[in-house]
């Protein structure tokens, strides 16, 4: 009996849990050093003299390397399986954080700030795809999004660890040594995770023959059906990716650029990581009782209308803001922890980290490359009012609504293409 079979038919293990729960507590702490600089931009900004514009430009170099890092690691995932990719990946990030700190002019962080983007965006689709290939089919889905509350747990890290006396000074606080130390001690753990069986099952099979190289597999997410599936797939992601890159790089600047306190914008930060880890709790229960891509549509539906009353609510006062900021954290990042079920269904297990990849460089592309740089122009010279961003950050979000519907009735009309269990 194969490995896949025994999971599907057999119980969650402790070996399962410990899967799940490594993969949680390096996801919280990719996603503290993620949420870092964009929380120390005020000091950062103040100590460098450099405009938005040039912070957007800053960020949108860290989103670029998330791209690369997506395709390469998932590729690596394939090739060389999940666990050594998630090594490579939390390698790289650990040696980007601590040369982090030794940056002293722009372009020197820029280059670090792209190759912790390749890091970053490597973690992901190991540990979606460790965790997915680990449990059975009946769960997976649901506990695929769980994994991300580690993600949006270490958004709410990242601003208590830079609120702390000890972090106080410059930019290049103790806090990021602390994040590049705990980086460092999850690479020792990630030796303990085993290796994902599904995956070992698809290399004994594929035992003998000969390696197929990147652009042959990527090419298999166009055949046997799958061509428009993935376009929509992308499409829906490219979306959700503009909102998520929009409130983890730029929420505590539009609060700035609004004309609130410093504190007042990583409050917000931090109350929009709060609302995603209770979007992360709560949605995925949701999907039990209804189809997973009908509660996905309606987180989608969720983010649009919380973007909307947090534009118009801005002016208001602190209590309204962070409850505001807290519904977007909810649907906003509920929704991007749900798009990945939908993925990791739709693709058989021998592309499986490569489709998720692909779909993830995607939506950073055309969604995350471009929102730190159209919010940096909007809050620097572009004359627009902070409340105005939202709006912009709302419409991409309802492109996403479409495709979601068209992708749903296609893969119910067709569900051989589907409905992927093996």
């Amino acid at each position: 009996m194969s490995n896949t079979t025994t999971i599907d038919s057999g119980r969650i293990g402790g070996r399962q849990a410990l899967t799940v729960a490594l993969c949680v507590l390096i996801t919280l702490i990719e996603g503290t050093d993620l949420t870092l600089l964009p929380v120390l931009a005020s000091r950062f900004r103040d100590a460098w003299s450099v405009t938005q514009e040039t912070w957007g430009s800053i960020l949108t170099c860290g989103v670029v390397g998330t791209i690369v890092g997506g395709l390469l690691m998932g590729w690596l995932g394939d090739r060389i399986g999940r666990r050594t990719s998630l090594i490579t990946a939390m390698l790289l990030m650990t040696a980007v954080t601590f040369a982090t700190t030794f940056c002293t002019t722009v372009p020197q962080l820029m280059v670090a700030r792209f190759i912790g983007g390749i890091s970053f965006g490597g973690v992901i689709p190991a540990a979606v795809a460790l965790v997915a290939e680990a449990l059975p089919a009946r769960v997976r889905g649901n506990v695929v999004a769980l994994v991300f509350l580690g993600q949006a747990g270490g958004g709410v890290l990242a601003p208590k660890l830079v609120r702390l006396p000890m972090m106080a000074g410059p930019w290049q606080t103790p806090v990021l040594w602390v994040a590049g130390g705990c980086a460092l001690v999850m690479i020792l753990v990630v030796l303990f995770l085993p290796e994902s069986p599904r995956y070992i099952d698809t290399r004994s099979a594929a035992a003998g023959g000969p390696r197929r190289p990147w652009f042959e597999q990527f090419a298999e997410l166009f055949t046997q059906g799958r061509a428009t599936g993935t376009v929509l797939l992308w499409v829906t992601f490219v979306g959700i990716c503009f909102a998520v890159s929009y409130f983890t790089n730029s929420l505590t600047a539009t609060f700035n650029g609004a004309g609130k306190p410093d504190d007042v914008g990583i409050d917000a930060t931090m109350y929009y990581s709060l609302g995603a880890m209770a979007g992360g709790l709560i949605l995925p229960l949701f999907a039990r009782r209804w189809r997973g891509t009908m509660v996905l549509l309606a987180a989608i539906v969720g983010a649009v209308a919380s973007c909307i009353t947090i534009a118009l609510l801005l002016p208001a006062g602190y209590a309204v803001n962070m409850s505001a900021a807290f519904a977007c954290g909810v649907f906003v990042s509920g929704a991007f922890f749900l798009l990945y079920p939908p993925a990791v269904q739709f693709y058989p297990t021998h592309i499986r980290a490569t489709g998720i990849g692909a779909a993830i460089a995607c939506g950073r592309m055309f969604g995350n490359v471009p929102s730190p740089k159209v919010a940096g122009y909007m809050l620097g010279g572009g004359g627009y009012t902070a409340s105005s961003v939202f709006f912009v950050v709302a419409a991409p979000m309802v492109v996403s609504c479409i495709t979601l519907i068209i992708f749903d009735r296609h893969t119910r009309r067709s569900p051989a293409v589907a409905g992927e269990s093996r």
